[in-house]
């Protein structure tokens, strides 16, 4: 009698570890596509705050204008900055579009709203607070 395996169990058995080996791999690139998009989706808040701040700090009405994946500020009738995403945002107005945003030189902003960004994988909800000015958003 041989003791031993055969060849057909030997490759199996390596069929099953390479399997089980992958796939951790496979679920690793869907959860770093997701941080991905998070960290563009507080991009763009940052940025907008940022819009905010800088109408505060040069006394300026600043006006926000969201194109094809860019948000760019004006102030003073011209193009100050020009921030691109790296994923793909789109956006969906609720009770105000983004291209409505502006910021009074107080940093006040001239309305409150809301709008949707889409990714891939994300649905968030940004919404500009009247008072405080505050800029926040959740994930739906």
């Amino acid at each position: 009698m041989n003791k031993g395996f055969t060849l057909i169990e030997c490759l199996l058995t390596l069929l099953l570890l390479s399997i089980l080996l992958l796939l951790p791999t496979l679920f690793s690139n869907s959860n770093h596509l997701q941080k991905d998009e998070r960290v563009t989706i507080e991009k763009l808040r940052n940025d907008l705050v940022y819009a905010q701040h800088l109408a505060m700090t040069e006394g300026k009405r600043v006006t926000v204008l969201f194109e094809g994946n860019e948000l760019i500020l004006f102030y003073n009738r011209a193009e100050q900055f020009r921030f691109h995403y790296e994923h793909e945002i789109q956006l969906k107005s609720i009770t105000m579009s983004m291209n409505d945003i502006v910021f009074l030189a107080n940093g006040h902003p001239h309305k409150a709203g809301s709008w949707d960004v889409f990714t891939d994988h994300i649905h968030a909800r940004f919404s500009i607070q009247i008072g405080k000015g505050r800029i926040v958003y959740r994930e739906q």
